[in-house]
């Protein structure tokens, strides 16, 4: 089974435009053509993705697919217009997502010294959480990724830079505070994780969800705001060892270290889809980083 660009192109025009004749207008096709395509996409899925009536209601399935069409066909659009770009004699772009910690250590110098060497090039970064940047990547929505390395990087080209950790921590303004330092398996369940992002728990088996060990998990993709959530007691959260033995606002966080999943190790690095050719912007990119770790 495959779904056409210009599937989902109608299907994403139907919901952005607020119905199929609007949607017809837009793309400049018959309204019959817009609601055959979406028929389509519902026939070869075998679910309904839109809800009829006064008002176009998108169901679960319709949701996750419109979040497909708009990874695909905004990778499509980027990709057309770096072309138009390159044949009018513009540089590449650098097109890159990193995670919050590598922005806050070492992109800023990275990027600076990035600049000296490569003047002329366009860039385009964005920071996202984690799992956020292997999606992006996969989508084509970025070409080059700078974060923590998955479990599985099969589909991925990966250049390992360093090691590193992540640990539990508590402040010591979380009403529990005492019992989460001694590791209270209890205390743990009846608070919030406060983590940038998590799998889906459909995703793993019941013996690794990590989320089944808390009363909920909230995800903030801003860094900041979740050491400001941690400080004033509102959950717990992972924190990057550099950020815990650096970072002032971390200060006073306590390692809840007697438990069994209190510490992730993590590979960092970078990443790309596996069986692409870089750009000459993203080749020197890695140079870059792979001189800075003196690989």
């Amino acid at each position: 089974m495959r779904l056409e660009n210009s599937e989902l192109r109608a299907f994403r025009a139907v919901i952005e435009d607020g119905g199929f004749r609007r949607a017809a207008e837009s793309l400049h096709l018959s309204q019959s053509a817009v609601s055959q395509a979406v028929a389509g996409l519902e026939s070869k899925l075998g679910t309904t993705l839109i809800r009829r009536g006064k008002e176009l209601r998108l169901t679960d399935a319709g949701r996750r697919l419109f979040d497909h069409a708009f990874e695909v066909l905004t990778g499509e659009q980027q990709t057309l217009e770096d072309i138009a770009q390159l044949r009018q004699g513009q540089s590449e772009t650098l097109n890159l997502a990193l995670s919050a910690s590598i922005n806050r250590f070492y992109a800023p110098a990275l990027i600076s010294e990035y600049y000296r060497r490569n003047p002329q090039v366009r860039m385009k970064i964005s920071e996202m959480p984690a799992r956020n940047i292997i999606y992006a990547v996969l989508a084509g929505n970025v070409e080059l990724g700078f974060g923590p390395f998955q479990k599985d990087m099969q589909a991925f080209t990966t250049v390992p830079l360093y090691t590193d950790s992540r640990h539990l921590v508590v402040s010591p303004g979380h009403p529990r505070y005492e019992d989460m330092k001694k590791g209270d398996a209890e205390a743990l369940r009846q608070t919030p994780l406060i983590t940038s992002a998590l799998d889906n728990p459909d995703l793993r088996p019941s013996i690794l969800r990590l989320r089944d060990q808390f009363s909920t998990v909230w995800e903030v993709s801003s860094l900041l705001l979740r050491i400001h959530m941690v400080k004033e007691g509102m959950g717990v959260t992972f924190i990057d060892r550099k950020l815990l033995r650096e970072d002032d606002d971390c200060a006073n966080f306590h390692v809840i270290d007697d438990v069994s999943f209190s510490t992730i190790d993590k590979q960092v690095g970078l990443y790309y889809r596996s069986g692409k050719q870089l750009n000459a912007s993203a080749g020197e990119f890695v140079a870059l980083c792979e001189q800075h770790w003196n690989l």
